[in-house]
């Protein structure tokens, strides 16, 4: 999201204006009379356009002395203006001065275009910034130092403790750098996915193998969890095939339980119904001893009637 930085006054100043778009003012602001663009005739624009001038032929100075064939400043590569190119050799290369932020999209698509014109290599000289470690860029602190002493203070990496790549801390002559890079002793490379930075050969090959190291390790534990990973399987298959033979027992338990189930109420219904014949059968024989014991009451009875008569027979001759 773009931010702006309302003022009461007109902004004219060009360079202010493009740091007001960018949302990075520079404080309280002047307005003057003319403005062309972004490049203006007020002190400060001038002051910072000569600074940028004067260090753009300081680099081709310090180029041709470190030993480039041919080292030229507002030079042309085809139709693309460039600030300095130089070359040694077959190798040929651009330095580009800027004194104010980089837009990485703009930046990276003029990289490729002089990439497709048969440039090597791109270098952006500009101040210190969250695009320097996205860009092959070096971070000034001053462009403006006493005796020329020009420092980079972002953009160079060194080897750390593990082998990595890492920001270097101190700053580093721009002298020097340029030196070694014309030499071919210092390279830009990525230090992540992102982020990346100049250094020397050593520090590639150290950060390279430490590199190589940690996708060894990586490939190591890989390969290990790919075997913990048959070795849990291989269970998780043996396990479900126990839970197979558990279930398959289950069912047929419960198909005997339901064959015995069925038995049991066959049988039921068969106690009932010998509960039912038996009961009828004791009513019978409950009828039966009553029968008999009234039929032994009568016979009593009759016998007793009998012997009365016979009795009374006897006393009556």
């Amino acid at each position: 999201m773009r931010t702006k930085r309302l003022s009461e006054t007109q902004v004219a100043c060009g360079r202010r204006a493009l740091l007001d778009e960018l949302g990075i003012s520079e404080g309280s602001r002047r307005a003057v009379t003319e403005r062309t663009g972004y490049g203006c005739g007020c002190p400060e624009c001038a002051a910072m356009q000569w600074n940028t001038q004067r260090l753009e032929h300081w680099i081709c100075g310090r180029l041709s002395a470190a030993g480039a064939d041919e080292a030229e400043v507002d030079a042309q590569i085809g139709d693309i203006p460039v600030d300095i190119y130089w070359r040694r050799g077959d190798r040929r290369c651009v330095v580009e001065v800027r004194s104010g932020p980089l837009d990485i999209t703009a930046a990276r698509a003029h990289r490729n275009h002089l990439r497709a014109a048969g440039i090597d290599d791109v270098l952006w000289v500009c101040p210190q910034g969250f695009w320097v470690p996205l860009l092959p860029a070096v971070g000034i602190a001053d462009f403006s130092p006493a005796a020329a002493d020009y420092r980079i203070d972002q953009g160079m990496l060194a080897a750390s403790e593990t082998g990595f790549a890492a920001p270097v801390r101190d700053s580093t002559e721009l002298r020097d750098f340029l030196e070694s890079w014309v030499c071919g002793e210092t390279h830009w490379g990525h230090a992540d996915l992102t982020t990346g930075g100049w250094s020397d050969v050593g520090t590639w090959e150290q950060h390279t193998a430490a590199q190589a190291a940690m996708i060894e390790h990586q490939r190591t534990e890989l390969r290990d969890q790919r075997v913990e990973l048959a070795v849990s399987r291989q269970t998780v298959r043996d396990k479900q095939r126990l839970i197979g033979r558990l279930h398959k027992r289950i069912d047929r338990a419960g198909a005997n339980a339901d064959a015995e189930a069925i038995t049991m109420s066959g049988l039921r219904s068969e106690l009932v119904a010998q509960e039912r014949a038996s009961a009828s059968l004791r009513a019978s024989i409950g009828r039966m001893d009553r029968t008999l014991n009234q039929w032994q009451w009568l016979t009593c009875c009759a016998m007793l009637l009998v012997l009365t008569v016979m009795v009374g027979a006897t006393v009556l001759r």
